[in-house]
């Protein structure tokens, strides 16, 4: 790829990041999460952790230029708001990050380069706008450069490039570079930092593996002990149950969608009873790597799956796209998660000898089962009928205005009966306005309907329940 022809887009788009942003420990285990740090940051890092054996996994597949102190990486001018994927092998990504830092500097004009960011913080790419600056430049160094520098000056830490997609579990060999690197390290004093660019999905994504892998290590460690007499039986067994098996009491656990159960897993567990246990284990790991109160990260990658689909619901036509495909990709995420922690209790024992893409070869129906299976959800909320003929048998009288006031309160108890299930809050608000305006509109006499279409569309006004109501009682 020409990196020449891209843009340098800061890592951190918006006001001043800090020096370790979103770093965060999870609880009960050595490994650790964090955004793309600054350079400043990147000289702190040690002092937030031991002196023991540490490990840097950089969890990204963009090369990344640090100018000015601040992490940069290269966009495309065409699609400014999305990460480039560069499908590089981590020798090939270090090459990479090279030669966009030797691109950086050829841009730099009288000292000066164009650097872009994002006016305001908004999760949906689509609702991003782009600010370009003519930005001053002092230094520009690759991240490898500042990161062999950092091993250099601290005996016992490494870093490891594992190029995990965006939202994704792919490729499937970054599970087992993660794996690699931990088999014959301590679980409980090796630590881990997972970098990623702002500390949320593929960090949350590298300390949930780490945590598997260090779980089931732990658990062969306590069966070995019962097993030379060190140890009672009903005493380790507690201690799996408790660190690693009961789930953190939650309201969410009340709700089957926050829990998991979506039909693609459902159909995994139940041809593939010994996944069971797996589940059990990576959904303990997911809520501790996960937000408050259960953790102290940034997403639960299990309960994230249900959330954005809420989005989906609550967005525009013409943003749905976005909310879409995350979703499609964190079914795929989590299922592989599930995977990952069925064949990390099987091969623990064994130091992970078999790689997790084995275990998948193995397993020749996972892959079909998870591609053929991560957008059955229900994409569109089933409407009362009954309510929906109603509704339109009032309307549609000549004398309907006077009846607006019983029209509006029907609508408003049809949407919240749909919508039951959601937490009160915006997004449920939204969703009940959205669902309220679409059925107005569908049970509007056709002589009102079309009347209302055609000022909408010629005054270019918004399809909201405000307007569209004005515009019928008008």
């Amino acid at each position: 790829m020409d990196l020449s022809k891209c843009i340098v887009k800061l890592d951190h788009s918006v006001g001043t990041p800090d020096n370790l942003p979103n770093w965060r420990q999870i609880p009960g285990f050595p490994v650790y999460g964090v955004g793309q740090c600054t350079e400043e940051g990147l000289e702190k890092m040690n002092d937030k952790m031991t002196k023991d054996r540490t490990i840097l996994f950089i969890m990204r597949q963009e090369p990344i230029v640090y100018v000015n102190g601040q992490p940069c990486a290269p966009r495309k001018r065409e699609a400014l708001h999305d990460n480039i994927m560069f499908n590089c092998k981590p020798d090939d990504l270090a090459a990479l990050e090279v030669k966009f830092s030797s691109e950086v500097e050829a841009m730099i004009k009288d000292g000066k380069l164009e650097v872009h960011g994002d006016k305001e913080l908004h999760e949906n790419p689509m609702e991003r706008e782009d600010v370009a600056n003519e930005t001053e430049v002092t230094s520009v160094k690759s991240f490898g450069a500042l990161m062999k520098d950092m091993t250099a000056k601290n005996e016992g830490t490494s870093t490891a490039r594992v190029p995990f997609v965006e939202e994704r579990p792919l490729p499937e060999e970054c599970f087992d570079q993660i794996t690699c690197q931990l088999a014959n390290e301590s679980p409980s004093t090796c630590q881990c930092v997972f970098v990623s660019q702002m500390g949320k999905g593929r960090s949350t994504l590298g300390t949930v593996i780490a945590c598997i892998v260090k779980a089931s290590q732990m658990i062969i460690k306590l069966d070995k002990m019962v097993d030379e007499g060190m140890a009672a039986r009903d005493w380790a067994d507690g201690i799996i149950k408790t660190k690693f098996e009961d789930p953190v009491p939650s309201e969410d656990l009340k709700d089957p969608f926050l829990r998991g159960e979506f039909d693609v897993i459902k159909e995994l567990l139940e041809k593939h009873p010994e996944m069971v246990a797996g589940k059990i284990l990576a959904d303990k790991m997911i809520d501790i790597c996960g937000v408050p109160p259960e953790g102290t990260g940034l997403q639960n990658l299990r309960k994230a799956i249900i959330q954005t689909k809420y989005k989906y619901d609550a967005a525009t036509e013409d943003k749905q796209i976005v909310w879409k495909r995350m979703i499609i990709n964190f079914i795929e995420r989590y299922f592989y998660l599930i995977c990952f922690a069925t064949y990390a209790r099987q091969n623990a024992k064994d130091a992970f000898k078999k790689t997790f893409k084995q275990f998948m070869d193995e397993h020749s129906d996972l892959r079909p089962m998870i591609e053929n299976g991560k957008d059955k959800l229900e994409w569109y909320r089933k409407v009362d009928e009954g309510a929906v003929s109603s509704l339109k048998n009032m309307i549609d009288v000549p004398d309907y205005k006077t009846k607006l006031g019983a029209i509006v309160g029907s609508l408003y108890k049809l949407a919240f009966k749909t919508y039951a299930d959601i937490p009160r809050g915006p997004v449920k608000d939204n969703l009940m306005r959205k669902l309220a305006c679409k059925t107005l509109m569908e049970i509007l006499p056709p002589e009102v309907h079309d009347r209302v279409q055609k000022e909408l569309a010629e005054k270019k006004l918004s399809t909201d329940f405000d307007t569209v109501m004005g515009l019928v009682v008008a």
